[in-house]
């Protein structure tokens, strides 16, 4: 792996799909027509009983996608499974009703062939809905510890990519977690000294729908009080947490500012004050 700096660095993509036939198609096409050579897709389906398997079966051998097929233990099971499986030199995630920008792969692979100190490259995301209309997006900084800490997760893993040998020390995902694994497994990358690259390009598109398991805010909340417990022994409900996380939310919000996206944080502070509709209200005034 990677031991060839001239040769672009194989992007392994594992999908997570149960009856997706009314996204997958479109996750598909946009891995299939990114402008990248090296490109492994691999989709692990559940056990599906609509029309996903024959949308897998027509794409089989148009480029380099692997599907399998079989009951599971929920998503992150079975996103493990398909990194387990997975040979590239490059890992992401894209999840069955969300899909690429065009060209996000091919930047994405030639940041870390140039770069080989970055472990870890993240961008930003638009927000679409059902029927793939923008109504929104996500902007981000430079990685900052305490604000992924105190503010959540706040990367997209759809817009988020890092090194084989990265994945293979964290030694997996935490399947304790059904929603916020990705947020405690970025975490302990981040706390391994993992080096983070943000790039200001949009990547990626994340639908916004109604059976989308982060409208569990119950679940998500308990998970997320879980996880920051491990890293803080600060009370969830205290006061002066509530403070820090003002303060953290205003040093995120200068550097937005500083790099350009002041536009970005007028619009969601508008929202926040319920004075702008947000993306997610967008959405399900489709």
């Amino acid at each position: 792996m990677e031991n060839n700096k001239n040769k672009m660095p194989l992007i392994s993509v594992i999908t997570v799909v149960l009856n997706g036939q009314k996204y997958i198609e479109q996750a598909i096409l946009s891995l299939k027509d990114q402008k990248y050579p090296n490109i492994e897709h691999i989709v692990m389906d559940g056990g599906s009983t609509d029309g996903t398997l024959e949308i897998l079966k027509k794409y089989e051998g148009t480029y380099n996608l692997k599907w399998f097929s079989g009951k599971d233990n929920g998503a992150v099971d079975a996103v493990s499974k398909g990194f387990d499986m997975a040979s590239g030199d490059i890992f992401c995630w894209l999840d069955a009703d969300n899909f690429y920008m065009p060209g996000a792969i091919e930047k994405i692979g030639k940041i870390f062939q140039e770069h080989q100190e970055i472990d870890f490259v993240f961008g930003d995301n638009f927000l679409v809905d059902e029927n793939s209309k923008i109504i929104g997006c996500a902007r981000h900084t430079d990685f900052d510890f305490e604000i992924f800490l105190y503010l959540g997760m706040n990367i997209n893993p759809q817009s988020a990519f890092w090194r084989h040998s990265l994945h293979k020390k964290m030694n997996g995902m935490n399947k304790e977690y059904i929603i916020c694994s990705d947020w405690d497994f970025f975490l302990r990358m981040a706390l391994s000294g993992a080096k983070f690259y943000h790039i200001r390009n949009f990547l990626s598109c994340y639908r916004l729908h109604s059976k989308q398991q982060t409208k569990n805010k119950e679940k998500m909340r308990l998970e997320g009080e879980k996880i920051f417990g491990k890293y803080t022994t600060e009370n969830p409900d205290s006061v002066l947490l509530k403070w820090k996380r003002k303060r953290v939310l205003l040093k995120k919000a200068i550097k937005l500012i500083k790099q350009g996206d002041a536009w970005y944080v007028f619009k969601t502070a508008l929202e926040r004050l319920g004075l702008l509709q947000d993306a997610e209200e967008k959405a399900t005034h489709v």
